[in-house]
């Protein structure tokens, strides 16, 4: 017989699970300017990277205002997720994993693409430490 309580058991450290969807929903959050505004906020990361002034191209704009778009998407998911993880825990384990797969991915495509060191780790690290702790908060717990 399934009670509320071993039903959350199962799920893990559900107050962890929902801190951490929401801290990467707000760090996703962060892309938000470059839906808005993407000409200015090329600008301003390419000239925190080091980089001078970006090339203002219609593709180039695109890309930042389309990936923008995705990463608030991506918050607005994940934000849904953490209001309910025990109804939600197959996709929170998912994202996990999601997060562990995307760390050497992103560290591939820094390197390919130039992009300063700290910022690599930004990205690497992020997702291995957002992963590893989604999955860490998601183990079962022993019922007392």
């Amino acid at each position: 017989m399934n009670t509320p309580f071993s039903e959350e058991a199962a799920c893990g450290h559900v107050r962890l699970q929902r801190l951490i969807l929401r801290i990467s929903a707000l760090a996703a959050l962060l892309a938000l300017p470059a839906v808005i505004l993407p000409r200015l906020a090329a600008e301003k990361v390419s000239w925190i990277m080091g980089f001078g002034q970006p090339p203002m191209t219609p593709l180039m704009l695109y890309m930042m205002a389309g990936g923008g778009a995705v990463y608030v998407g991506q918050a607005v998911l994940l934000w849904t997720m953490s209001t309910d993880v025990v109804r939600y825990q197959p996709l929170v384990r998912l994202v996990g994993r999601i997060y562990l797969v995307c760390a050497p991915v992103f560290l591939w495509i820094d390197t390919q693409a130039g992009l300063p060191k700290w910022w690599m780790g930004m990205d690497c690290l992020g997702c291995l430490f957002f992963g590893a702790a989604l999955l860490w908060a998601c183990r079962r717990r022993a019922e007392t």
